[in-house]
């Protein structure tokens, strides 16, 4: 009997254990529940893809002129409808770079609000659960529609 104690207490120690991935930062909102201007032209979004556009939201854009006045104010909202109604607004000068971010619920679209229409010195992409696959947001003061995935995750990259 006590070999077989001893056996499995050995047999437990010995198993592997899966640490789970850390968990997305949760951030705090801005402003809730508002929809987009109807104005805002409203387009598609597809999980992995990438691209260049005026007003992008990567790197610093030549031609433009730098620094925190025309960056900012800059929000990042996200909707729990498509077309960008019902969203929850996030302050982009203050969100961390380089880490998995969340607002805590699932979304549909969403939209940059940048009122200089100048663009953002860094890229943003959003995604399903995991911040393991992203869309990048290729520019500021569009609707985009989440195709082929719901989002939940999001990152800053400069």
């Amino acid at each position: 009997m006590l070999f077989s104690l001893t056996t499995l207490a050995l047999a437990l120690l010995g198993t592997v254990q899966a640490t789970p991935v850390a968990p997305a930062t949760s951030i705090t909102p801005l402003v809730d529940l508002v929809s987009a201007d109807e104005k805002i032209p409203v387009l598609d979004l597809t999980k992995d893809s990438v691209s260049a556009h005026p007003n992008a939201t990567l790197g610093t854009m030549p031609g433009k002129t730098g620094g925190a006045d025309q960056i900012y104010p800059a929000s990042l909202f996200f909707c729990r409808s498509t077309g960008c109604g019902s969203c929850t607004g996030y302050d982009l000068s203050i969100q961390p770079h380089d880490v998995c971010l969340t607002p805590g619920f699932n979304f549909v679209s969403m939209f940059i609000s940048q009122p200089s229409n100048e663009g953002l010195p860094f890229a943003i992409y959003t995604g399903p659960s995991g911040c393991a696959s992203f869309a990048q947001v290729p520019v500021v003061n569009t609707c985009y529609n989440a195709v082929n995935y719901i989002g939940w995750d999001f990152e800053l990259i400069p």
